[in-house]
């Protein structure tokens, strides 16, 4: 598409890079679940070890259990933006870690974020573990009766 001004060659408007079609979508869901009612999360990063915690962005998930898994499922984005707002951070990629709160309480601190353990399976056992054991208990009582028996 074309725009013309004056008399001279016809100027061609700059193509949309990749990445900024990209944060526009992002953007357009992050509205969507904003009208839906979903709760914002603002996310930081800083340095380990320091205090200055610097925005990074916001991310919307339906439950605060998720916001863990949300942010290190969007890290390379969140690292884009913060390497570009903040250049200094660039420099301390191995020494950084995330930190959230609620958007509406700017007043309570800053969570670090934990990252998720390796897989599904691994936070399905920390819930199975327990009952697994529990059930291995009561099997050897079972087993003690009957011999007694």
């Amino acid at each position: 598409m074309t725009t013309h001004s004056g008399f001279g060659k016809s100027q061609s408007r700059p193509q949309v890079s990749k990445r900024a079609a990209k944060r526009a979508e992002a953007s357009k869901q992050l509205d969507q679940m904003r009208a839906d009612g979903v709760p914002e999360f603002e996310i930081y990063l800083r340095i380990r070890g320091k205090k200055n915690w610097y925005p990074v962005g916001v991310i919307a998930v339906k439950r605060s259990s998720q916001i863990n898994q949300a942010i290190f499922g969007s890290q390379e984005d969140l690292l884009q933006g913060a390497f570009r707002l903040y250049p200094v951070l660039r420099k301390h990629q191995q020494h950084l870690e995330y930190g959230y709160r609620l958007k509406e309480y700017k007043d309570e601190p800053i969570q670090v974020a934990v990252p998720p353990q390796a897989g599904s399976k691994a936070g399905l056992q920390t819930v199975f573990n327990p009952v697994k054991h529990q059930i291995d208990q009561i099997k050897a009582r079972v087993a003690g009766l009957l011999q007694r028996g």
